[in-house]
């Protein structure tokens, strides 16, 4: 729903409000899109976002042309792959998806305020409003959401359904989690959407330029610290939130923002140098954070374990830092092997990874 939110803003400018939204509900098999991802279209014809990349776009546009013509309030198709649908309407990937498709009503306005403001949200949708043998036509659904100041807005029809689920994101949050639930009075899509992750880089070097690139195509804020001012520009790094000063100085910063370090943060040090290296690991495993990467060599991965061990920190302590950081994507004996996009790819990729608990190979490394 993020990626959606700069069309809605616009959309809404115009005052262009008569707007379908086509949700994924469930996927089965191979498929390019998660439960959760949106669609929406206005009826003037302008789209925003994709449930499929492609393949079957095209016909969910349709039902969301129906909904808005006023045929039906809601529609629930299904798509999937079989050798006859291989080159026409269908998941050429060959997995399967069941979409919702509704009006836009004025909890998802509450919805995109809550994400766009970086606050966790809890969003449920009634999704049983036709009989499971036929779930083209349904009445209109009903919505949930709750805040992270734990106010609560609208229902899904019944009061037990509600506590039910209030029950179940609180088990979820902080997110991020996309489930479906069935429950004797009925069924849900539950949703409890995070702020997005954050990317703390410390130097502002050439693969902290492609790192920053990189991480927010991805869909991470990232924040880029460094005390040399000739490097920590906002031409070299647009986007990214910039910190000119010591390690010890942004966690000062970071304070009186009320920002904490936590499980939604990543960091990575590039340095070289151990008068900042040491510092700003410091305070990278003294946070919540789920990646902590180091670049350098297995000599400078060595010293600064030695340095952080006498600093009075435990081995189980340095079990956390990825180093050298990054997964080992290419080979170090190729010049291309050590440019700065490869190295900063390589280490979101782990960034990724780790998010995302994949066992994957660690760098061996490509020469950094």
């Amino acid at each position: 729903m993020r990626d959606l939110i700069p069309d809605l803003r616009r959309w809404q400018e115009a005052d262009q409000r008569e707007i379908a939204v086509a949700t994924i509900l469930e996927t089965r098999g191979s498929s390019l899109r998660p439960a959760g991802t949106r669609m929406v279209l206005t009826a003037q014809g302008d789209v925003a976002g994709s449930v499929s990349s492609g393949c079957v776009d095209g016909d969910v546009i349709a039902e969301m042309e129906a909904v808005l013509g006023g045929a039906v309030d809601v529609r629930f198709p299904a798509y999937g792959i079989s050798d006859q649908q291989a080159w026409g309407v269908g998941l050429s990937c060959g997995g399967e998806m069941e979409v919702m498709v509704e009006r836009w009503n004025e909890l998802y306005d509450q919805f995109i305020d809550e994400i766009e403001a970086g606050r966790t949200v809890g969003f449920a949708s009634r999704i049983d409003a036709a009989p499971a043998q036929d779930r083209q036509l349904g009445e209109r659904p009903a919505h949930l959401l709750i805040t992270s100041a734990g106010e609560t807005l609208g229902s899904l029809g019944h009061p037990d359904l509600d506590g039910e689920v209030l029950q179940e994101i609180a088990a979820a949050w902080p997110g991020p989690y996309v489930r479906r639930h069935a429950y004797a009075l009925g069924e849900v899509l539950i949703e409890v959407v995070p702020p997005p992750p954050v990317l703390l880089i410390f130097g502002a070097t050439d693969i902290g330029i492609a790192l920053s690139r990189i991480a927010q195509v991805c869909g991470l804020e990232v924040i880029v610290s460094d005390p040399r001012r000739t490097f920590a520009r906002e031409e070299r790094f647009p986007g990214a939130t910039l910190h000119l000063g010591w390690p010890n100085e942004l966690e000062g910063r970071l304070s009186s923002d009320s920002q904490v370090m936590g499980p939604n943060w990543a960091v990575i040090v590039l340095f070289h140098d151990p008068k900042i290296d040491l510092p700003a690991l410091t305070l990278a495993l003294r946070s919540e954070a789920f990646y902590i990467g180091l670049l350098g060599s297995r000599k400078t991965q060595a010293d600064r374990r030695a340095d952080l061990i006498e600093a009075g920190f435990e081995p189980r302590d340095l079990a956390r830092i990825h180093g050298p950081a990054g997964l080992d994507i290419t080979s170090r004996d190729l010049p291309e092997g050590k440019s700065p996009a490869l190295i900063a790819l390589s280490m979101m990729a782990e960034v990724i990874a780790v998010r995302h608990k994949r066992n994957l190979q660690p760098a061996g490394k490509m020469g950094r």
